[in-house]
């Protein structure tokens, strides 16, 4: 099985992506060579972001058997525990979590709220920080090593730690091999052949291998383009003395079963809740955030 674990609906703001428009049509073409693929919700008041929960399930729903839908939960937001009640009732498999782009430690006493309220109910988390090159995102809240004292206390949390540690490879890493319920999906380094290289080889070293999840980071880059450069990383070594990555290795990553890895059960999930509203992608002309509306906030 091939479980794209990190794509989402619409582009994001990241001046690194030449996306500048998507539609449904669009994504449910790039996920052709994928069994299923998991699509992200995002919120952050802190940079005026929000994809609605009702977004994310009405998408899902269309084709409950190869997609499933993370809501993206801000824990500074007031409706925050309502947020993460509808996105349970709508069928939502999972929630992203973005500490640097909400300007919330994962130790904050609102964001323990809401893990913990995750790790009760077996719902993974997603830590990724999508706008971290937009100066109001506070770099140092996106360490992976922030996470260790929440885990220690919250030992029954799933976390994936997105991006691969984005600017701190090793120290995710790390955390992957401190914690049982800890893994790491490879969309932040699969862009750049030789960061890729490195950080499969850190995985090797620190016995980890069995804890990376494939995520392409759709828009960004398609789940096809990147699973080629992974089966062709080694093509970076050149006939150097550079170690090789084991073909099965490669394989493993691209073929794990992310779903059975993390509890997800996502045919037997509900598919409750109201018609999904209809909703509108808007970009600020200045920062180039996007956000979304209901027809009703629109006008």
């Amino acid at each position: 099985m091939i479980v794209d674990f990190r794509t989402q609906l619409h582009p994001t703001a990241d001046p690194e992506s030449d996306a500048c428009c998507l539609s449904p049509g669009a994504q449910a073409d790039a996920m052709q060579c994928v069994d299923v693929a998991v699509i992200l919700g995002w919120r952050s008041e802190r940079l005026g972001v929000d994809t609605p929960p009702e977004t994310i399930a009405s998408y899902v729903n269309d084709d409950p058997a190869h997609r499933v839908g993370f809501a993206g939960i801000d824990p500074l937001a007031d409706s925050a525990l309502d947020d993460l009640c509808r996105a349970r009732e709508l069928g939502l498999s999972g929630i992203t979590i973005s500490p640097a782009d909400q300007g919330c430690r994962p130790t904050n006493d609102r964001a323990i709220e809401v893990l913990d309220w995750c790790a009760r109910r077996q719902m993974p988390v997603l830590a990724a920080n999508p706008w971290l090159t937009d100066r109001r995102s506070v770099l140092e809240f996106a360490r992976p090593a922030l996470w260790d004292e929440v885990l220690r206390d919250l030992p029954s949390l799933t976390l994936v730690l997105g991006d691969l540690g984005s600017a701190w490879v090793d120290e995710a890493l790390l955390m992957v091999a401190r914690h049982e319920r800890v893994f790491a999906e490879i969309s932040g380094v699969a862009p750049n052949v030789w960061s890729l290289y490195n950080a499969l080889q850190t995985a090797l070293e620190r016995r980890v291998t069995h804890k990376l999840l494939f995520g392409s980071g759709f828009p960004r880059e398609s789940p096809e383009t990147v699973i080629e450069r992974i089966y062709s990383i080694n093509s970076i070594r050149q006939g150097s003395s550079l170690p090789t990555a084991p073909r099965e290795f490669l394989r493993s990553i691209v073929e794990r079963d992310t779903l059975r890895c993390l509890g997800i059960d996502h045919l037997s999930a509900p598919r409750r809740g109201p018609e999904p509203p209809v909703v509108h992608v808007r970009a600020d002309s200045d920062s180039g955030i996007l956000s979304v509306a209901t027809a009703a906030e629109a006008r």
